[in-house]
């Protein structure tokens, strides 16, 4: 006689006892960028400089990542990244990430205010603009709080799908700061934000595509159709992922360089006080070294301000001339009209 065989799931105490005390567990706040108390939204040059500036923070690993598209109006593509707390194993943060044409915003508001119809065959698009203009790529936080996460994106975007996720596996997962460092890469990349080459389904698609070159352990799951697309029609956009790539392996490893060179030179200072015999002064060195990391920071928020600065004058010209333009425009039509 032949018996059908029944899978038999094993049961684990230790996943029992997790799913039941998990509602209970509070979400930590003691990693700035990633686990915080309320909402934070901070540009992608900001969020590196918070994990720079706290280890738990750029110790997170990113185990999931959604692509999500909204579906109305211009179809904005955001990414949710998901991320595992270092010490504190059950608690995972999700944060939010995408590239508008300007801050405060999604592209969906956009036909609210002073805006463009760009025909791509017989879809439309609404733009601010068809030229470049300066790229705003943000991550922020969200209450990571079952339903207050869809209530909070439904709130930010509107309706919106999920388009297929990303899985890492647990050996192959991305850290926050490998994250960050290639976010920065793009934005170093394609700074300007331009419809028909480094909009927000560029800036989604090659996010994905670059992180599954660098860490190919992941697992897809395609959920639903429309990735890259408006209306049903495919949108162009710049071809950067392997540009990307050979940046980020560049600017990692002057990044891992860095910091050996920094855990070499304190290793080395350690060893100098111990054979000179000032071991008791440790309070003063440590005192010294916190000044001098003070001044280095107070030194490189003023550069960053300074950047700042440069860069609204650089946007400020650069409406200036749009303007004359307009101006030019304008004069030219009503001389034509003279005729």
């Amino acid at each position: 006689m032949a018996f059908k065989s029944k899978s038999v799931k094993r049961f684990s105490v230790r996943g029992f006892l997790a799913a039941i005390l998990h509602p209970f567990m509070t979400s930590p706040t003691d990693a700035p960028g990633v686990f915080t108390l309320g909402d934070s939204n901070n540009d992608v040059g900001d969020w590196h400089t918070l994990l720079l500036n706290n280890e738990l923070s750029s110790r997170c690993e990113l185990e999931r990542m959604v692509c999500c598209k909204c579906t109305t109006r211009v179809e904005h593509e955001f990414l949710l990244l998901y991320f595992r707390h270092p010490t504190q194993h059950h608690a995972v943060a999700i944060l939010v990430l995408d590239r508008t044409s300007r801050p405060d915003s999604t592209e969906n508001d956009m036909c609210n205010g002073s805006s463009r119809l760009v025909g791509i065959g017989q879809s439309t698009v609404v733009s601010p603009s068809v030229s470049a203009t300066h790229a705003h790529d943000s991550i922020f936080t969200t209450p990571n709080n079952g339903s207050a996460i869809e209530s909070y994106l439904t709130k930010r975007y509107g309706q919106h799908k999920y388009l297929y996720n990303m899985d890492f596996s647990v050996s192959a997962r991305p850290s926050a700061m490998q994250v960050s460092v290639l976010l920065c890469v793009l934005r170093k990349h394609s700074p300007t934000y331009h419809l028909w080459q480094y909009q927000c389904y560029w800036y989604a698609y090659t996010v994905c595509e670059a992180l599954k070159r660098i860490f190919p352990g992941y697992r897809e799951t395609t959920l639903s159709e429309g990735r890259s697309r408006f209306c049903g029609q495919e949108i162009r956009k710049a071809e950067s992922v392997e540009a990307v790539c050979e940046l980020y392996r560049a600017e990692w490893a002057h990044f891992e360089n860095a910091a050996e060179e920094k855990r070499r030179a304190k290793e080395e200072e350690v060893h100098r006080l111990r054979m000179e015999g000032r071991a008791q002064r440790q309070p003063e060195v440590d005192e010294e070294r916190r000044q001098r990391e003070e001044a280095e920071r107070k030194a490189n928020e003023a550069d960053r301000r300074a950047d700042e600065e440069r860069r609204q004058r650089e946007e400020a010209e650069r409406e200036h001339e749009a303007e004359l333009s307009r101006m030019r425009a304008r004069m030219a039509e009503l001389e034509r009209r003279a005729v």
